[in-house]
């Protein structure tokens, strides 16, 4: 690890750059077409927007948007956040790309980042949050070593009737 990547076997944990443009359109507008999409951030996926949210990840303090790029191919298959409003805690947040699931990528990312803020940053505590449908995302947060603390209903997206899409969700914590 440098100052600004954290390596693992196969990945780089890294600050998005401008030519990360690309890699970034097709791994948002597939996220947007995830039967999990609905209980999420709904987020933008043209043009403009995606030259915004680039910016938007490239002046944040570090480690709160980081790339996910594969050593393999130099590719950007996914990204983690851990944003925080305080020195201590952070909100642990991960996308990959859906042909690259199930292959532990996010796993391997997140545990990488969230060691990084313990040993380097001194992060004590993590939260994160997902819709108890996702399965595979409460089954990740578990395997990272979070507890399941609050259970809730949210909504991030309407009906075609402009109506709240209600979900049962859980916010999960992890104390390093």
């Amino acid at each position: 690890m440098n100052d600004n990547k954290i390596t693992t076997e196969r990945l780089t944990i890294r600050p998005f750059v401008d030519g990360d443009i690309n890699d970034l359109t097709v791994l948002i507008c597939d996220k947007m077409t995830s039967e999990y999409a609905l209980y999420d951030t709904q987020w933008p996926t043209d043009d403009a927007a995606m030259k915004e949210i680039l910016r938007y990840y490239m002046s944040t303090e570090p480690w709160c948007w980081c790339a996910v790029e594969l050593k393999e191919t130099g590719r950007v298959i996914g990204f983690v956040c851990a944003g925080s409003n305080d020195e201590t805690i952070r909100g642990l947040g991960y996308t990959i790309h859906s042909d690259y699931q199930n292959k532990g990528y996010a796993y391997e990312a997140c545990r990488a980042l969230m060691k990084h803020c313990i040993n380097i940053l001194g992060t004590r505590h993590f939260e994160a949050g997902t819709a108890d449908c996702n399965i595979s995302s409460v089954k990740l947060l578990h395997k990272l070593g979070f507890t399941k603390v609050e259970e809730f209903e949210a909504t991030f997206a309407k009906d075609a009737e402009g109506k709240p899409i209600m979900f049962a969700a859980g916010k999960y914590e992890y104390i390093a």
